[in-house]
Order: C-alpha cells, then sequence, then structure tokens
C-alpha cells in the first residue's frame, strides 16, 4: 500500500468513527433527562425517592396518573419493601416463590417457545450471579402489597414497556423468516401478521391448538381456502 493511499484509508477511518459518534449523541443527547429519569427505576424501589418519582412523571407526562394517590402508593409500596426485607427469608429466594406461583406461571407460559428458551438461559444465568431483577422486584411488590395500587403500576407498566434494545425486534424477523420461506413465498401479509401473532401470544399447547382447529369448522374452511394467499394460481393459456 502506497503512502497516500494509507493516509487516505486512514482519514476515511476517522471520519467514519466521529459520523458514527455523532450520529449517536444526535439521539442520546435529546433524551438523556428521560433515560436518567427512567434509569432510576431501574435500581428497584430501595434508593428510589419520592423527587424521582415525581421527576420522571414530569418527563415521562404519563396521562391518567393521580399526584396525591402516587404519592400515598409510593410510601406504602416502600413500607411492604421494608416488612419483606426483615423476613429470614432472602430477597431472591422470595422473588423466586413468587415466580413459581401458578398465576406467574400463567404469565410465562404465554410466550413462545424461543422466548421460553431464552428465559431459561437467563434464569440459569442469575442462578450462577445471584443478582436480583428489578422487574421481578417491583412484580412482586405490587402483589403483596396490602391495597390496589393502580397509579404506581400504570407508571411502573410504561416504564417497563419500554425496549432495552432490539433484541426482540430481531427475534421477531427471525420467526418471520420461518414463515415465509422459499416454501410459502405466497402467502399474504396479514397471514404472516396473523401467525406471528399466534406465535407470540397464545398460551395453547401444539395439541391444544389443534384440537382448538377441529372444532371450528369456520377455521378449517378459512384454512383450505385461498384466501390467505396474495396471489391466485392461474391457468396459463
Amino acid at each position: 500500500m502506497s503512502y497516500n493511499t494509507s493516509v487516505e484509508l486512514q482519514a476515511s477511518f476517522k471520519r467514519f468513527i466521529l459520523t458514527f459518534l455523532e450520529y449517536i449523541d444526535k439521539y442520546f443527547s435529546q433524551n438523556v433527562a428521560f433515560l436518567e429519569a427512567i434509569g432510576d427505576f431501574g435500581y428497584g424501589i430501595e434508593n428510589l425517592t419520592w423527587s424521582q418519582v415525581k421527576k420522571c412523571i414530569e418527563i415521562t407526562k404519563i396521562k391518567g396518573l393521580n399526584e396525591d394517590d402516587l404519592f400515598n402508593e409510593f410510601t406504602e409500596l416502600r413500607l411492604t419493601f421494608e416488612m419483606i426485607q426483615k423476613k429470614e427469608v432472602p430477597l431472591l429466594d422470595q422473588i423466586q416463590f413468587f415466580l413459581s406461583n401458578e398465576g406467574q406461571e400463567e404469565i410465562h407460559n404465554s410466550s413462545t417457545t424461543s422466548i421460553h428458551q431464552s428465559e431459561a438461559n437467563e434464569e440459569d444465568e442469575e442462578e450462577q450471579i445471584k443478582m436480583i431483577r428489578s422487574d421481578r422486584l417491583w412484580a412482586m411488590l405490587l402483589a403483596a402489597n396490602a391495597t390496589p395500587t393502580p397509579n404506581i403500576k400504570k407508571l411502573i407498566c410504561f416504564l417497563y414497556s419500554i425496549p432495552a434494545s432490539n433484541v426482540y425486534v430481531e427475534s421477531i424477523f427471525s420467526d418471520m423468516k420461518h414463515l415465509l420461506s422459499d416454501s410459502r413465498n405466497r402467502i399474504s401479509v396479514d397471514l404472516v401478521s396473523a401467525e406471528l401473532q399466534i406465535r407470540r401470544n397464545s398460551s395453547l399447547s401444539c395439541t391444544d391448538m389443534h384440537q382448538y382447529l377441529l372444532s371450528h369448522k369456520e377455521l378449517l374452511g378459512a384454512i383450505r381456502s385461498n384466501n390467505k394467499c396474495a396471489f391466485k394460481k392461474q391457468r396459463v393459456q
């Protein structure tokens, strides 16, 4: 490589890095206050203050929250957390026991097989390093509190609905590649969308799904029809 080519390449690499950093900063700098506000909830309730909660409300602008009721609910949850901490059973064990209850199992069963596997791997890693996930701690606190906490629950649900990365979206693309393959290249977009929704949200097992389809003649008729295909076969004259 000649000297001039080397200098030109180095300058090109530097421009690429600077452009990349400017792109990141352009989006991050606009949301620093928002990210800092919601990040306070990621550490659970132990070090969370009311001023941080109030700041989060002001930044997120969630509608329908009663600030006075929210303060009372937040205070109750802190007391509930302190009572839970005083128990002889470690906090991690209490959360795992809560997750093993029947109601929580139903929530986990609504996921697809692929999500089950990823969650199983994640739980194995957590078991090794003994970490407490803040979303599970919040879930346990909301369930363990003696009185309903609709305002704080709405706030928590909003915050934890924000994806931390694009991993879930990428997993949707992976599922879609299996649905729309070379052997199924004529199915409609609506059918792909419907199958993805079933895969991601259905709590039925394969056996139960099969029995469900057999018991609904209108669904069997729709499956046999050509309505699910975007293009129909035509006879070539």
